[in-house]
């Protein structure tokens, strides 16, 4: 599965419509994650004895393409403090756990 299926998958988009809006988002948002200090895997999808190492990272950026997708308005002086929602906590609670993480490391434990 690559990282544009599981983001339709998260948000339960069908056909293919929205697929450039939506690697535009995703790309967005590993390079927030990026700015962040996350360091990103060669492979989001690496099993190491059974566990899947980067399902936080790939959970951190399918919450953070959720949020760019979902607040897509327009930002102007009247709706800026109305109707542009700030990251999750929990978002960013996890970027916090996902940013000590060495994705070198854990890929040599195989």
């Amino acid at each position: 599965m690559q990282l544009l299926d599981e983001l339709k998958e998260y948000l339960r988009i069908d056909g293919n419509d929205e697929d450039r809006s939506l690697s535009t988002i995703l790309q967005s948002s590993i390079f927030y994650l990026e700015n962040a200090g996350v360091k990103q895997p060669n492979d989001y999808f690496l099993i190491v004895e059974g566990k899947d190492v980067f399902a936080l990272h790939r959970l951190a950026i399918m919450m953070l393409a959720t949020h760019f997708y979902e607040n897509r308005i327009a930002i102007t002086p009247s709706t800026i403090k109305t109707a542009q929602q700030p990251i999750p906590y929990g978002l960013q609670s996890m970027i916090l756990q996902i940013k000590w993480v060495d994705p070198d490391e854990l890929s040599q434990q195989q």
